[in-house]
């Protein structure tokens, strides 16, 4: 009795012989048939290559009248010297021709006639609309001069004069605001009148700038005792950067 292993070696071995008789082929494994391709291929490769020498030797340019190509036998090169002929028409111009020929301004010698008034005449007729601003007029007649509501002063000064001479007194208003600003001083009403100032109205200098001198004139004309003004230097557009000062004169 024969074992298992040996009835299944048995049984392979003749479905292998029938394979062979019928003609049927077991497919190899893809590695196997690659190799097998590359090797084919390899002895393909192996005729040697057609090289041939010297073609196209004997190729010559076609002569085509008017043509730019650089390879055409037509081609003309458009390249002109930077010198003339002796005897050429344009060397026998040039001869005549100055370096100073043309100049003019300044550098004409007196061959261009002078003017006095080079292309500016008539300017400013090409719009005969010309906006002139008008001058603001002075509100020095609408200014009211009298203190804050407070009735406090940013500024004492105190003085003695002569009664019959009088004296005088520069205040230098320091400027606060980013822009040109229009002033007006004056005195209160409750003020002595032997007060007055100069200038009454100007403009301020933007900050940083020049401070504004404002020059007090004092005349007791004869009058004796302390005398008292209130300045006010007023900002209309700057109300709140506006100024006061108390001057308190002992005249003798």
């Amino acid at each position: 009795r024969q074992s298992p292993f040996a009835t299944m070696f048995s049984t392979v071995a003749c479905t292998l012989l029938i394979a062979g008789a019928s003609g049927f082929h077991l497919s190899a494994p893809v590695s196997q048939r690659s190799a097998a391709a590359a090797r084919a291929s390899a002895l393909c490769m192996g005729e040697e290559p057609v090289v041939k020498y010297g073609e196209g030797s004997g190729w010559k340019p076609t002569d085509v009248a008017g043509s730019k190509h650089t390879m055409s036998g037509g081609f003309e090169s458009t390249d002109t010297p930077d010198f003339f002929d002796e005897d050429d028409d344009y060397s026998k111009k040039a001869k005549g021709i100055s370096f100073t020929d043309g100049i003019m301004g300044s550098q004409a010698g007196g061959k261009k006639p002078k003017s006095t008034n080079p292309g500016v005449e008539g300017a400013l007729d090409v719009n005969p609309d010309i906006y002139i601003p008008e001058a603001e007029a002075s509100r020095a007649g609408q200014m009211v001069f009298e203190l804050k509501s407070s009735g406090m002063t940013d500024q004492d000064f105190a003085i003695t004069c002569d009664s019959l001479e009088g004296t005088e007194l520069v205040i230098p208003v320091r400027p606060v605001c980013m822009t040109f600003e229009d002033f007006y001083c004056g005195f209160t009403a409750d003020s002595h009148q032997a007060f007055s100032v100069s200038p009454s109205e100007g403009k301020m200098e933007r900050r940083n700038g020049p401070p504004t001198q404002v020059k007090v004139t004092v005349k007791p004309s004869g009058r004796t005792g302390e005398l008292t003004g209130y300045l006010c230097f007023i900002l209309p557009e700057e109300k709140s950067f506006s100024t006061y000062y108390k001057i308190t004169c002992n005249s003798r």
